[in-house]
């Protein structure tokens, strides 16, 4: 199991989509932001990290967990005495584990620009809550790698959970003054509890970041379950 970690950690860190997608992208986004003086919400500004982290840990991986689906990687698994459960949780630990060096860092850059004005334990506090949406993200990754045929095909896959799941969230609507079924659909949205997360660590809101970060492990479970499931489809 830390054979695969190590081995997917350094695969992952050489990787150029990586680089662009979960770096220089977010990067030049909130140094534009501030150098252009454009007045963002907080909550805004703190969801570029978020589709930064969907970008790597689910758009990225999800390539690459197709091409390994194709190459009968998982076949191989299969005969061997290494648990599928095992290389789910692997793979999810590497991926994750970059993810949440890189949204620290840039939100070491976001708070420097735009003075948020946070503390050392707040810092902490993002930590777990980085860790389970880049691990999110990458069981999607999972689910979502086992329906398509070819790239195309997953790139308009990924494309078709990505959207929804940014729009019906507080980044784009005032929920407060949505239609009901709007709010609800938040309410089983993974984005919209990350981002409620964020916003209960800067308003230092102990019992809205319990709530948040318990919802946000029911959506980790229920993909870690949907991503071991996805592979008995492949079967049939």
């Amino acid at each position: 199991m830390y054979n695969i970690i190590e081995i997917t950690l350094k695969k992952n860190i050489k990787d150029i989509y990586l680089l662009f997608w979960s770096i220089c992208l977010p990067l030049g986004t909130i140094i534009s932001l501030f150098c252009f003086e454009i007045e963002v919400s907080k909550n805004k500004l703190l969801a570029i990290l978020t589709v930064g982290i969907f970008f790597y840990c689910c758009t990225t991986s999800s390539f690459s967990i197709l091409a390994q689906r194709k190459r009968g990687v998982f076949d191989l698994i299969k005969i061997t005495s290494f648990s599928l459960w095992k290389y789910l949780i692997s793979v999810t630990i590497s991926q994750t584990l970059i993810a949440v060096v890189i949204s620290e860092i840039l939100l070491l850059f976001e708070n420097y620009l735009f003075s948020y004005e946070l503390s050392g334990l707040q810092f902490i506090f993002f930590i777990p809550v980085f860790f389970l949406a880049a691990s999110i993200f990458t069981l999607i990754g999972f689910c979502l790698s086992s329906f398509p045929s070819n790239e195309g095909q997953l790139s308009i896959t990924t494309n078709l959970v990505m959207i929804p799941l940014i729009i019906f969230s507080s980044i784009f609507l005032n929920l407060n003054s949505e239609s009901n079924w709007i709010f609800w659909l938040s309410w089983i949205n993974p984005v919209e509890w990350i981002q409620k997360s964020y916003v209960a660590i800067l308003s230092s809101t102990a019992s809205q970041y319990m709530i948040s970060f318990l919802a946000l492990l029911i959506f980790f479970g229920l993909f870690l379950y949907f991503s071991k499931k996805s592979f008995q489809k492949d079967e049939n």
